[in-house]
C-alpha cells in the first residue's frame, strides 16, 4: 500500500488530498494544528509548521518508507501597494509559507524512502517571470522564497533520487481562495495528483501547475 504525509490537512486543498488519496487506497498521515479533526481513515497528527518540535514529534509517529510528502500548509495576507505592507504580517507570512514547508520537509525526510517525492503547494504569484500585475508583496515574496528553497532542496536530494516539485493548484474555491475562484477543489487536487504521479528524479526541481504545464520561475 503506498503512503503519503499531508502537511496542513485541516481544510481546503489539504483536506481534499487526504480524501482523494484515502479513496485511492493509500495509507494517509495528515497533520493539523488543532486536535480532534476527523479525516476519515487518515492517521491525524498534531503539528504546526512554525513549531519544529511539533513536526519532529509528528514525524516520529510515521513509519519509514513513506512514498510521498505533500507540503500544503500556508496563509495569505491581502496587502496591495508598498505602503500597505505590514512588517509583522510579512514576517508571519514568510515564516509559515517559506520556512515552514522546509522545516516540515526536514522533519519528515528520514521517513521518506529513496526514490520518493516531495510536492509543495506554491503559486503563480510566486513567479518573478510571470509577475505583470504587481501588488500582493507579502504573498508573492513568500512563495518566491519557497520556490527558491524547493529548487535548492531538489539539488540536495538528488543523491537519494527524490523528486521535488513546486505546484500551483490554480485559483481554487476554498476559504483562502474565496467563492469567486475559478477552480473547484476536487478538480484541482485530481489534477495535482496526476502531476505528482508523473514526477521523476530526472525532472526534480520543477514548477508546474495542476494541469502539468511548466511555469516560469
Amino acid at each position: 500500500m503506498p503512503s503519503v504525509v499531508v502537511v496542513g490537512a485541516s481544510r481546503g486543498i489539504g483536506r481534499e488530498f487526504v480524501r482523494q488519496y484515502g479513496d485511492a487506497g493509500w495509507q494517509v498521515f495528515a497533520t493539523v494544528r488543532g486536535a480532534g479533526d476527523d479525516l476519515g481513515g487518515a492517521t491525524v497528527l498534531s503539528a504546526d509548521v512554525t513549531d519544529e518540535a511539533s513536526l519532529v514529534a509528528a514525524a516520529a509517529a510515521v513509519p519509514e518508507g513513506i512514498d510521498l510528502i505533500i507540503l500544503n500548509a500556508g496563509i495569505n495576507v491581502h496587502d496591495g501597494g508598498l505602503t500597505t505592507v505590514d512588517a509583522t504580517k510579512w514576517t508571519e507570512l514568510m515564516t509559515v509559507n517559506a520556512l515552514g514547508p522546509l522545516l516540515a520537509a526536514r522533519a519528515f525526510l528520514p521517513r521518506l524512502k529513496d526514490g520518493g517525492a516531495i510536492a509543495a503547494l506554491s503559486s503563480t504569484l510566486g513567479s518573478i517571470g510571470a509577475n505583470s500585475g504587481g501588488g500582493l508583496y507579502s504573498y508573492r515574496m513568500s512563495k518566491a522564497a519557497l520556490n527558491a528553497g524547493l529548487k535548492t532542496l531538489a539539488i540536495e536530494l538528488k543523491r537519494r533520487h527524490i523528486a521535488v516539485a513546486a505546484l500551483h493548484p490554480g485559483w481554487v474555491k476554498t476559504e483562502m481562495g474565496g467563492a469567486g475562484a475559478e477552480v473547484d477543489v476536487g478538480e484541482s487536487v485530481t489534477g495535482l495528483r496526476a502531476v505528482i504521479a508523473g514526477l521523476a528524479p530526472e525532472r526534480s526541481g520543477v514548477f508546474l501547475d495542476y494541469r502539468g504545464n511548466a511555469l516560469p520561475w
